[in-house]
């Protein structure tokens, strides 16, 4: 294999992770080339060649593989610099463009050919034995393009191959910087991916979106009393709880630190209600062990915050997210292991 994504630094990493959704919000060809282009686009490291493709990218016919194609030749073709991801990058363009360049010769010249016998066939003069002649190299011609051709789809599939390895391990990737490494659900990034993407897709009907925060109570006292790893443990059996019972209409993601969110979808605030309390239940009740002793860890149990979307018009995302946090907060102050809503917030306000 040329390039492991893994491997590469995180940056390109990053960048790449940029590419696939681009790629197919702009229906852009995922070739090596333009992988390449783009991805020095958006590592910005040559001025000139950003300012072109900005420069391209506002002209109403926008980017195509031509256009690739010579931005490449124009600045990228001949630079011996770079790290070894780049340099891995530029030589499976630079066969796939070799590739191209071979049967593009071979078919120029079996074309000539098949021209020059035309024009022979078209003569009148030509006599049997000349006929026989013409006849026999054209059937060579056409069986040398057919086999030239065969060659060349496979030499591409093979190449194709590499691109679909790639991809794939950049969608690997992707989910990876998406994950938290402990619990396995989706980390903050992913979060902020997610709350951006529900927000922009329920426009018309905002209130379907609801925002659960949530965290264990006592974590500190707990991890003081039992040290991190058995800290550690308990997150990750919170995480397990809200993922195995979650439906497809709900994201939940390590918010930071014993903090979880949990985005829901077509939703209402007495569904997510319902939903809070079913994991709020779960945990109170589970009677957890260290692995080196038959003593359970005690009652643990978790706080609940939860907040209905108003829309953009009305709100910023952050704003949001801060009256959730603000009902998580009241749950707290409130004696813990309890769910409020934000409704509760507005209503317990004193008039003034």
């Amino acid at each position: 294999m040329l390039i492991d994504i893994k491997d590469v630094p995180e940056k390109a990493q990053r960048i790449f992770v940029q590419l696939i959704d681009i790629f197919e919000e702009q229906d852009i060809n995922p070739t090596p080339l333009n992988y390449y282009i783009w991805y020095q686009y958006y590592k910005g490291d040559h001025p000139k060649f950003r300012q072109e493709m900005d420069n391209a990218l506002q002209d109403p016919f926008g980017y195509n593989d031509r256009l690739g194609r010579r931005l490449y030749d124009e600045y990228f073709s001949d630079e011996h610099s770079g790290n070894d991801f780049d340099r891995a990058f530029k030589r499976l363009i630079n066969l796939v463009i070799k590739k191209m360049n071979v049967w593009s010769d071979k078919l120029e010249k079996h074309t000539q050919d098949l021209n020059q016998y035309t024009t022979s066939l078209a003569s009148k003069d030509i006599d049997a034995e000349t006929l026989k002649e013409l006849t026999h190299s054209v059937l060579n011609t056409a069986s040398s393009m057919k086999q030239s051709s065969e060659e060349f789809q496979q030499e591409m599939l093979n190449s194709n191959e590499e691109i679909l390895r790639l991809r794939k391990e950049l969608i690997e990737a992707r989910a990876e910087t998406l994950t938290d490494e402990l619990t396995e659900v989706g980390n903050r990034k992913a979060f902020n991916h997610a709350i951006q993407d529900l927000a922009d897709s329920t426009q018309d009907n905002p209130q379907s979106l609801v925002l659960i925060l949530t965290d264990i109570d006592h974590f500190k006292r707990f991890n003081d009393t039992f040290g991190h790893l058995v800290g550690d443990s308990v997150l990750r059996y919170f995480a397990n709880l809200m993922k195995k019972t979650r439906d497809d209409t709900e994201t939940v993601c390590r918010y930071g630190g014993e903090e979880f969110a949990i985005l829901l979808s077509h939703s209402s605030l007495e569904k997510a209600k319902e939903r809070a309390e079913s994991i709020r239940h779960s945990l109170e009740i589970a009677k957890l062990k260290r692995k080196d002793s038959e003593k359970t860890l005690g009652k643990i149990t978790a706080s609940f915050g939860l907040a209905v979307y108003k829309g953009e018009e009305h709100e910023t995302l952050d704003e949001w997210i801060k009256r959730a946090d603000d009902a998580l907060y009241e749950a707290k102050n409130q004696g813990r292991n309890r769910i409020i809503t934000d409704e509760e917030l507005e209503t317990a306000k004193p008039l003034k």
